[in-house]
């Protein structure tokens, strides 16, 4: 009987394969090793056609919690990974597709673009499509869940960490309501004030309600308090201006009801493409990627959620879809009509940098048409008193 040395578990702990690799592998564990002994075990998994099992020697690798809920899906976290695992909703197989290919097609058009316009923003890592044929991952990871999954087809992407304690203590202390600061420990220590994501609301000015309603899981940051904290509201409108000209121009998607937010920002930032690291040099690299964090947590903007997203052609009737993307979406943009002064130069910038941007990508005459487009619904929602304020 051979014995499982500690290198031998290493191996098995560094081997996985990644999630789209399924197809065709052979399921091992350590009983395999104890059975054939090592010589075996590594011919097989020097083949590449091995999966190898963590349950025992890596036993928090695959415990899942419910970290967020979309329209199509429940978002598990894989405990112990950067990876979070979206699962199907009831009748929402169309929706969840749809979310993998337009994440994959945005995520593609983000890495292809000038990385001038995408510094400052991260997509999460698209991972893969899961289903229920895909046994090699639902049969070891099934006991993991604290929910029965009914449906199993899943999509596999990198997770997007929520901000860091200090940060939701701070929320608390600043913009929670009197009472809720009173119980600040109590309340932070609740389940729905974990995995906390802020929601970018540049087009929304009302006070937020005294209620215990208050909670910090997508904790919605108005206008308002952006200003109270002395944030800089301008560089989130051209973060956003610029990501919004991407999905437009290179990603051809409408860009509805997509959500920017802030969480813990990535250890590195996206890297430059091999075109523009052919146009640089060594002294003027560290420029570009500037967003290497090995040993701080800091926080960054994020944009995710992509299954009501859709393509556009360039006409009238792709007009109207880039119209609606923007105005049925939650208030992540300025308002193009305001009666408040610190809106009306926010749209000005905004509206300044996603022209500037769309220039970049296209020659199109349809980003200023967008823009007018938008404006004149912004004017018809004033007069019909339903504009977001």
């Amino acid at each position: 009987m051979f014995s499982i040395t500690e290198s031998l578990k290493s191996l098995i702990a560094t081997s996985r394969h990644s999630a789209g690799e399924y197809t065709g592998l052979t399921f091992l564990d350590e009983s395999y090793i104890r059975q054939h002994g090592p010589a075996t075990f590594l011919n097989r998994m020097l083949t590449a056609k091995a999966y190898v099992s963590t349950d025992s020697s890596d036993a928090n690798f695959r415990s899942f919690e419910i970290i967020g809920e979309g329209q199509c899906g429940t978002v598990w976290a894989l405990t112990g990974t950067d990876q979070v695992l979206k699962v199907m909703k009831e009748g929402k197989l169309d929706q969840l597709w749809n979310d993998s290919v337009m994440h994959k097609t945005v995520q593609e058009a983000f890495e292809t673009s000038c990385i001038a316009l995408r510094n400052d923003i991260t997509i999460p890592k698209y991972g893969q499509f899961i289903t229920p044929r895909h046994d090699v991952f639902w049969q070891p990871n099934m006991k993991h869940f604290s929910a029965e999954i009914t449906d199993k087809h899943a999509f596999l992407s990198s997770r997007i960490f929520g901000l860091p304690l200090s940060v939701r203590a701070s929320i608390v202390d600043a913009l929670a309501p009197k009472d809720i600061r009173a119980h600040k420990q109590e309340f932070l220590a609740r389940e729905e004030n974990q995995h906390t994501l802020v929601r970018l609301y540049l087009g929304r000015r009302e006070q937020r309600a005294a209620t215990r309603s208050f909670r910090l899981r997508n904790f919605d940051l108005t206008i308002s308090e952006m200003e109270y904290l002395r944030l800089d509201t301008h560089r989130y409108a051209t973060i956003i201006a610029r990501a919004l000209a991407i999905l437009h121009w290179r990603a051809h998607v409408d860009a509805n009801d997509v959500e920017f937010v802030l969480g813990s920002a990535p250890m590195i930032s996206t890297p430059p493409t091999a075109a523009e690291l052919k146009i640089l040099n060594p002294n003027n690299i560290g420029y570009v990627t500037h967003g290497l964090r090995l040993h701080h947590t800091s926080v960054g903007v994020w944009l995710l959620d992509f299954d009501q997203c859709q393509s556009f052609e360039k006409d009238a009737a792709g007009l109207e879809l880039l119209k609606k993307g923007f105005w049925m979406n939650d208030p992540y943009y300025p308002r193009p009509v305001s009666t408040n002064a610190k809106d009306m130069a926010l749209w000005a910038m905004f509206k300044e940098e996603y022209l500037a941007a769309s220039s970049i990508l296209t020659d199109s005459a349809m980003p200023k048409a967008f823009i007018t487009a938008a404006e004149t619904e912004g004017k018809r929602r004033r007069l019909g008193s339903s504009i977001f304020q």
